[in-house]
């Protein structure tokens, strides 16, 4: 395992799509911070950084399902994974090893969005609303989202041969759950009433009183829902982008299961995956 993940790092450190995807990254952290400097320049605003470092909660794991995609995908194309089965590494091993290594990845995109836009927000007079801790524990939490959406890629990644398949079945993925958290958090956000208005017709003024929202979701398809966007990483992406977590540590436990559960199911068909 050791060697594996030494012959890992060194290849992600050289590999030219991550050091691209890092620079992009830092580029649209510095990028978002100085728009936003001159926005707030103009209008006069109170400036705040809180919600717009949480940002990675949404853009690092798009970056991340390319690089971890291409990553491991190039062990087949570039027949690397069979020089390791050769050299006498199991299986299981080869897995781990690239997952581990797709996730110091993500944490390094991670850091590389979060540090240079807070850094120079400070700099120019950004102010951070929230407790150090509150933005520290949703940092924490991202990373952890981070975890489980790079255990889903390194499944894909390890049991798809065709790298081109792998990249598209990694971006399609990230962003059918995305889509999939902003339709159960809409839905929830429907209020349970319409409130009431009144309009003027011929002269006289009509009064309508609030009503019963059709689509307000109640009962035990709400409790369904709510466990959807609390389990689900495209429902976790908004709640910890717009630090709305009622549930911080359940949101970080789901991610431990879902880390653990694709994993043992990844290596399992992976042992067992024929091997052209």
């Amino acid at each position: 395992m050791r060697k594996l993940l030494r012959a890992n790092f060194s290849r992600l450190l050289h590999d030219r799509t991550f050091r691209l995807l890092t620079a992009l990254t830092v580029f649209f952290g510095v990028f978002m911070t100085v728009v936003n400097a001159i926005n707030v320049h103009r209008e006069g605003a109170v400036w705040v950084m809180d919600f717009r470092l949480l940002n990675c909660a949404i853009l690092c794991p798009i970056l991340t399902s390319v690089l971890a995609a291409l990553f491991v995908g190039s062990d087949y194309s570039g027949g690397t994974l069979r020089n390791k089965l050769i050299a006498g590494h199991r299986r299981g091993n080869i897995y781990l090893a690239n997952l581990i290594t797709c996730c110091c990845a993500g944490i390094i995109l991670t850091i590389a969005f979060v540090v240079p836009q807070g850094a120079l927000g400070l700099l120019l007079g950004e102010q951070i609303q929230s407790a150090p801790a509150k933005l520290l524990m949703y940092v924490a939490l991202s990373l952890a989202l981070m975890f489980a959406f790079t255990a889903l890629f390194t499944l894909i990644a390890m049991l798809c041969q065709n790298k081109s398949h792998t990249v598209a079945g990694c971006i399609l993925l990230v962003f059918v759950l995305l889509f999939f958290g902003v339709y159960i958090t809409s839905a929830l956000n429907e209020p349970e009433y319409l409130a009431g208005y009144s309009y003027t017709e011929n002269g006289v003024t009509v009064e309508k009183p609030e009503t019963k929202n059709p689509n307000y979701v109640s009962g035990t398809k709400r409790q369904v829902y709510e466990f959807m966007q609390d389990f689900t990483p495209g429902g976790q992406m908004l709640q910890i982008s717009d630090m709305d977590a009622e549930e911080p540590a359940t949101l970080a436990l789901y991610d431990g299961i879902i880390l653990l559960a694709v994993t043992g199911v990844g290596t399992v068909f992976f042992r067992r995956k024929d091997l052209k």
